[in-house]
């Protein structure tokens, strides 16, 4: 299999299990995204705002756009704001992967952390990173949703996606 088609799959992997975990949650009561409870980020909205900022701001940066720190954005707002937010962002990703050249994937790019620290990756390990990050706070929100008495999480992992494309070719 070749970068691209990784990148791809991965990367429709990522807005599949966030538009399935974000539906999980919307069917929930709305009190409870913002109840408060032992994680790294302490509600399910604050955790879907940061999936949302990482990915609006990453894509930013990988496009040579300026961006600020966006959190405040989501201030006030209903869960079913963050994850139009959300999913938007991650359909930009499908768009932006199925435009770019796969030369692009190649490119290396400098960006500056919101801390002010600087580093630089290829558009592809930036790419793979986003996907991965998404994936690791989607644990989260069944971790917090367990503690809120959740008892049906979605199964959201890379598998189960593979075998969802598969069933249905």
């Amino acid at each position: 299999m070749d970068l691209r088609t990784h990148l791809t799959t991965y990367i429709n992997f990522n807005l599949w299990a966030n538009t399935i975990m974000t539906n999980w949650l919307l069917s929930k009561d709305p009190a409870l995204m913002t109840m408060e409870v032992k994680s790294s980020f302490p509600t399910v909205d604050k955790t879907l705002v940061h999936l949302w900022v990482a990915e609006h701001i990453w894509m930013k940066r990988m496009l040579g756009e300026t961006y600020e720190n966006i959190l405040s954005v989501c201030e006030g707002k209903d869960t079913s704001f963050i994850v139009e937010k959300l999913i938007a962002s991650s359909n930009g990703y499908v768009t932006y992967i199925n435009e770019i050249s796969d030369v692009v994937l190649d490119n290396h790019i400098k960006y500056r952390l919101l801390s002010g620290d600087e580093g630089s990756a290829t558009i592809a390990h930036i790419l793979q990173h986003i996907m991965n990050h998404s994936t690791y706070h989607r644990g989260q929100l069944v971790t917090i949703g367990r503690e809120l008495g959740f008892t049906d999480p979605p199964k959201t992992d890379f598998m189960e996606y593979i075998r969802n494309i598969t069933s249905t070719h």
